[in-house]
């Protein structure tokens, strides 16, 4: 048919461009499931959830659905099979891909159920298929073929391929002599395209390994002969997805080095670690025996240009690099007569010698340098390549570099205090850009900035995979308040509060990391459209990532605006208390005496002593039952900490405006109670009598170990499997601190790595974890960024190291008083030997374990101090990675 006769018949043209696809998935349900099939076209609900196209049941084994998709040209179609089940969901481990053609009038996919717990899927990710495994694509020719057979194989070495054998000729009628050799396709499917024409209904077959060095058949897979009910009929295509060849996999295990990319050392550095510096540390990793290197956060932090924004958990933008990490030489150079050209050997002598990281000095002039250079050469700058790139990241792109230039043009990134562009437009910042000729200057500038940033990270990714080693990326749980993504999309966080964590062994008074929290509600109405983003854009540099706070994906700890302290936060969600159940539970309830601080005599003696008399003329007021109440110049925590009083005055005001039993929370009108966090330890609930202690007590246990578990199974099983299969990486989560029952369940069943830290067990009334019974899909470390070193840890508490010295290590004479290397070794060597797929170890315990330990405390190589909330990110070790002798791990 000729195309001049499609131009001018379009009703005929638009029905021969649609494709129909039948979709079958063998699943047995129960009364009360039903199936739902999610994709990435209008037809399967575009990637959300609640349009998600609802399959028929077929019989007891089968379920189906029928699409029309409009096919004008190659279409990569992804999808996943979703299981409902009243307010519960559970979702396939991995999405299926296939290249969709022009051409076929009828495709039928036959699908198996993908169990996300599965290790099979662990190994189906980036690292594996990316970098350990790494195999050439091949095309496949489909046209002809009336069945295409794809199955997955991970763990399969590249000298070795699946072969299909089965009980019909185009099968090879069982003859391992001759088998049908599938080929490795894009999507990471090994797959076989047949013509099945004129072969029996019924047809039995097995995959197989095949030695592509040797020519000669391996083995079978395990387990029954597959069965295929052959229908053939003209411009029908059937696929068969048969998940993964079932064979005994090795459970493979891979250990990795945990280092910031700041605190690495080199001679071509510039005072700070650079993505360059990637390369020689995964040189020295592949030597150390590691697969695996795991960064901090390395997006832009840059709000005030001080010390402050070393902190790598409050990135200006979820999708900008760091200018500190860039290579400055590698940008290029500036005339040797200019002033910053004059001082760049110096200057780098001098910063390269200093122990940590001067992160001013380090910024300020890279940022200077930088501008310059394009100032220079910023026209050389718009290749093809470049404006590849641009076109690839322009939605997060521009807003960055606008927010940058307001950000320095006003001095602030709290750009609610701007006095234009406060609010984000689109159109307004894009006129904005045309219009004024110095904020398209600051604009270019910025890209210059992030296209180098991309290239260097691209090329130091590349190096390190030639390494076989894999990258592994951190995602903060949280956003700045004063961010990029704040100011564009204020409605997908509740910015009236702020997100931390309950008070812990590291912190009594709890943390307040100040991010506003998500808006998940909202976030939910486009499928995690933004989360989905930001995966995708880090999936170009990183093969795994460590979700910081997993926690925060069931509930988070939600503190009130006019908080300090994570002391008086609550979570969120969470069912609450109310009036009715605190009567019901025979609480006699006052709101003034369960929300007020109680403040008496006695507690005014007890925390200021002779200075009380100047405390109460002050900052407080009498009240008629002889107690005191807070002036309301000093009554929430925010209003005493904006009056810069001593320490030790602000220390023990916040201790009084803490000592209360309920938080009280006004949402949407109504009014609900949550109790507040160890309340048994405050001087409210000591004057309280004895039956109500013992009443607030069975309350406030129902409160945070019951009765919330069924809602925070919910939340985490709405989010997580959406943010799964928005990427191939590999994804571990840090579930660390006050972790509900309904954490381990959920991570198991969407095939999240845990985290599991020896010294910090999950079981009550252990002392230490017992890393060897430590699930398979895991990741061991005997230590993290926010914790001490080995060497710190061992010189923390003399008893604890006594006592893991004899219980877990199993030995009978007195512990050495400081960590030496023997004793290092042996702890890397238990988490060796585990049987969790991962272990990763800090850097300095790495460099200690080959008889590098410094002259310096164990307390300088400590990279966070959750407990100190202005801490100072600067640790570096004391000399080029390259420098320092390997040694080699062994399983």
């Amino acid at each position: 048919m000729s195309s001049f006769f499609l131009l001018f018949c379009p009703r005929l043209a638009r029905e021969q461009m649609h494709q129909k696809i039948r979709f079958y998935l063998r699943y047995h349900t129960h009364y009360g499931q039903e199936l739902y099939l999610l994709g990435n076209i209008s037809a399967l609900g575009n990637d959300v959830p609640h349009q998600a196209c609802r399959l028929q049941w077929l019989n007891d084994e089968w379920w189906g659905a029928t699409i029309d998709v409009p096919l004008e040209k190659p279409l990569l179609l992804q999808y996943q099979y979703i299981l409902k089940e009243l307010e519960e969901i559970t979702y396939e481990g991995g999405v299926r891909e296939i290249l969709l053609q022009p051409g076929t009038d009828e495709l039928v996919f036959i699908d198996t159920w993908n169990y996300a717990a599965q290790p099979q899927n662990a190994w189906q990710t980036a690292p594996f298929t990316r970098v350990f495994f790494q195999r050439p694509e091949q095309k496949i020719t489909t046209t002809s073929a009336t069945h295409v057979f794809r199955v997955q194989a991970p763990l399969l070495p590249v000298n070795k391929t699946v072969c299909l054998l089965g009980n019909v000729p185009p099968l090879g009628n069982w003859n391992a002599e001759e088998p049908v050799l599938l080929q490795y396709d894009a999507q990471g499917w090994f797959a076989a395209a047949l013509d099945l024409t004129g072969q029996p209904a019924s047809i039995q077959y097995k995959y197989g390994i095949y030695n592509l060095d040797t020519c000669t058949f391996e083995k079978y897979e395990q387990g029954h002969n597959r069965e295929l009910l052959n229908v053939v009929a003209p411009g029908r295509q059937t696929v068969l997805h048969d998940e993964f060849v079932r064979t005994g996999y090795p459970h493979w295990k891979g250990a990795g080095v945990s280092v910031p990319v700041f605190s690495l050392r080199s001679r071509e550095g510039f005072g700070t670690g650079e993505f360059a510096d990637l390369v020689p540390l995964a040189q020295w990793a592949r030597q150390s025996g590691l697969q695996l290197i795991q960064l901090l956060p390395v997006n832009d932090t840059i709000s005030t240009h001080t010390w402050r924004d070393s902190y790598p958990y409050a990135a200006t933008s979820a999708f900008a690099l760091h200018p500190q990490y860039i290579r400055l030489q590698d940008v290029g150079q500036l005339p040797a007569t200019h002033p910053l050209q004059r001082q760049f050997h110096s200057l780098r002598q001098w910063l390269n010698e200093k122990d940590e990281v001067d992160y001013e000095t380090v910024l300020s002039y890279k940022l200077a340098y930088l501008k310059a250079l394009y100032d220079a050469e910023g026209e050389k700058l718009e290749t093809r390549a470049y404006w590849q790139w641009f076109a690839s990241n322009e939605h997060w792109l521009l807003p960055y570099a606008v927010f940058c230039h307001l950000r320095d043009k006003y001095q602030t990134s709290d750009f609610s205090q701007w006095p234009e562009y406060n609010v984000y437009d689109y159109t307004e910042i894009n006129r904005f850009v045309i219009e004024d000729s110095a904020a398209a200057e600051a604009a270019h500038y910025h890209f210059f900035v992030q296209y180098h940033l991309h290239r260097q990270l691209s090329a130091a990714v590349e190096a390190v995979h030639a390494q076989g080693i894999a990258l592994k990326g951190d995602i903060p749980i949280g956003i700045s308040r004063y961010s990029v993504d704040a100011w564009m999309n204020p409605g997908l966080y509740h910015m009236d509060v702020q997100a931390g964590a309950p008070p812990d062994s590291f912190t009594a008074e709890g943390q307040n990391w100040g991010f506003p929290t998500y808006n998940w509600k909202k976030m939910a109405a486009d499928g995690y459209e933004w989360w989905q983003q930001r995966l995708r854009h880090m999936s170009v540099y990183f093969d795994a990532f460590r979700i910081d706070h997993i926690l925060g994906f069931f509930r988070i700890w939600q503190i009130p605006a006019h908080a300090v302290q994570g002391l008086l936060g609550y979570f969120h969600p969470a069912i609450p208390v109310s009036r009715e159940e605190l009567l019901q539970r025979g609480i006699n309830f006052d709101e003034d005496r369960f929300c007020n601080p109680w403040i008496t005599e006695e507690v005014l003696d007890l925390a200021f002593g002779s200075y009380a008399g100047i405390i109460k003329d002050r900052y407080l007021q009498s009240l008629d039952n002889g107690n005191y109440a807070l002036l309301p110049h000093c009554d929430t925590q925010r209003k005493v900490k904006d009056l810069q009083l001593p320490e030790a005055v602000e220390t023990a005001l916040f201790k009084l405006i803490a000592d209360v039993l309920l938080i009280k929370v006004t949402d949407k009108k109504r009014v609900m109670y949550h109790p507040r966090y160890d309340l048994a330890s405050t001087a409210s609930f000591a004057a309280l009598d004895e039956t109500t202690r013992q009443r607030l007590l069975e309350l406030y246990h129902h409160y945070f170990y019951v009765r919330q578990e069924s809602r925070w199974r919910k939340e985490a099983m709405h989010k997580l499997p959406l943010i799964r299969r928005a990427t191939r990486m590999l994804i571990c989560g840090e579930d660390l601190g006050m972790v509900p029952h309904c954490v381990n369940g959920v991570m198991k069943e969407q095939g999240i790595l845990g985290l599991e830290v020896q010294r910090m067990p999950k079981a009550v009334g252990r002392s230490f974890a017992e890393i060897s019974q430590a699930p398979y899909l895991s990741v061991l470390t005997p230590s993290t960024h926010d914790m001490s070193t080995i060497r710190g840890w061992w010189e923390e508490d003399a008893g604890i190291s006594r006592k893991f010295y004899r219980q877990v290590l199993g030995h009978a004479n007195t512990p050495p008083r400081q960590a030496n290397t023997a004793l290092i070794k042996e702890i890397i060597n238990q988490h060796l030997h585990a049987n969790a797929m991962w272990r990763i170890f800090q850097i300095q315990d790495l460099l200690a374990a080959a008889g590098h330990i410094p002259d310096q405390h164990p307390d300088k190589e400590r990279i966070n101090i959750p407990a100190v909330t202005q801490h100072y990110w600067r640790y570096r070790i004391n000399k080029g990675i390259n420098d320092y002798e390997t040694h080699t791990l062994s399983f």
